[in-house]
């Protein structure tokens, strides 16, 4: 009987001790959890339209630490810093993208860690904003004065609001105009907000800018031209140059140059008369009054006498002020065969006929067109082609193996 109770307490024993490991007691250790992240996928996001997702990882030891580890999100966004186990992507991306893959990895304090994979893309919305005039045109205004606004409405016509990021005037008379507006940041399904400008033109002519709406649909930037002209009370005279460059070949007339004169003012501008200095020559279609907003051609020409840089005006009397109102003119004489220019080549790779002159005598930067000379034969294949640029003349491409006049 002794002995059978003697068995019963040591079995008890052993189970206790073998349940009080078990448990955590002293002489034991329960395992963690292995570490892995539990989100599996993220959605996509919209362009210019906040994005914050939060990926979530169990099992491991704290604290935790969080890293892209391969790829890299999409523009704008960034990973949040984070000891938890859990961390957050976030930013307003700003640049559409398809499928931008990345890979996000959790490392614990014991050293283990655990990857995912992502794939997200963001979106544009699709082209559902609308505006209700394809421009503003302003009428004549007086310089320094402000217009009337006018207004542009702009509408959703979609199911799912607009990012409206920014609204802005870009021109090159962009300070002549100025925009205020009732839209926000957003535009509702189906709402409209609205654009108002008042036009004050700082000088006399025409002006004229854009209003660019920037938003997140595919078809931003959405944009609207303005224009109008600058007047001043009474007759104006305007011309549509300062200067005029020619060259010639000694014994020859170049071809002519156009100037436009404008009358942007209030009244009749009455013309005196027309006139150029000895060696160049003007001929006009303009009558002896210009009506407000009306304008006249002027051509002008240059006649090389010898070699040599010649220079003049062109003069044009009349009643608005400041007159008379005036042209410098610049010609220069050149020997056949100087090689002070080179010929044009033509978008065909192939000599146009015309050389293209900057010589010593000229401006810096301005250059003169020859329209025909015997060295440059038009049609003619071209060898070494340079783009090259003047400040009075349109780009060019002239072949540096072919001098001219």
């Amino acid at each position: 009987m002794k002995h059978f109770v003697r068995v019963i307490i040591a079995a008890s024993s052993l189970l206790g001790i073998a349940l009080f490991s078990f448990c955590g007691g002293s002489g034991g250790s329960r395992r963690p959890a292995p570490l892995v992240i539990t989100t599996a996928s993220l959605p996509n996001g919209s362009s210019l339209a906040p994005y914050n997702q939060t990926i979530q990882a169990s099992g491991g030891v704290g604290p935790y630490t969080w890293t892209v580890d391969a790829g890299q999100l999409p523009h704008n966004l960034a990973l949040s810093a984070s000891s938890s186990s859990s961390v957050s992507i976030s930013g307003t991306p700003d640049t559409a993208a398809q499928d931008v893959a990345f890979t996000i990895k959790v490392t614990d304090s014991s050293g283990k860690s655990a990857s995912q994979a992502y794939s997200i893309s963001i979106l544009l919305e699709p082209d559902t904003l609308t505006l209700s005039s394809p421009d503003l045109r302003f009428s004549t205004q007086l310089v320094g004065t402000a217009s009337a606004a006018q207004t542009e409405t702009l509408t959703n016509t979609g199911t799912e609001s607009l990012v409206i990021a920014d609204i802005s005037i870009a021109g090159p008379n962009d300070a002549d105009f100025v925009q205020t507006t009732t839209c926000g940041p957003s535009l509702a399904a189906n709402a409209s907000c609205t654009i108002s400008v008042v036009f004050t033109p700082g000088v006399t002519g025409p002006r004229s800018a854009a209003v660019n709406i920037t938003d997140n649909s595919t078809g931003s930037p959405h944009s609207f031209p303005m224009d109008g002209t600058g007047v001043t009370s009474g007759p104006n005279a305007t011309l549509s140059a300062d200067t005029l460059t020619f060259a010639a070949v000694i014994g020859t007339t170049s071809s002519p140059q156009t100037l436009t004169l404008s009358n942007y003012g209030t009244a009749v501008l009455s013309l005196a008369s027309i006139t150029a200095t000895a060696g160049f020559a003007e001929t006009h279609d303009c009558t002896a009054s210009l009506t407000p907003g009306g304008s006249c051609a002027i051509a002008v020409t240059f006649t090389a006498a010898a070699a040599g840089d010649v220079t003049g005006t062109l003069a044009v009397a009349d009643n608005a002020a400041a007159s008379p109102h005036s042209v410098a003119l610049t010609g220069s004489g050149l020997a056949s065969g100087s090689g002070a220019g080179f010929c044009v080549v033509s978008s065909l790779h192939i000599l146009t006929g015309a050389c293209l002159v900057h010589n010593p005598g000229l401006p810096i930067g301005r250059c003169s067109s020859i329209s025909s000379t015997p060295a440059c034969v038009a049609g003619l294949a071209s060898t070494n082609r340079t783009p090259t640029s003047c400040t009075n003349l349109p780009p060019a491409v002239v072949d540096t193996s072919k001098p001219c006049p």
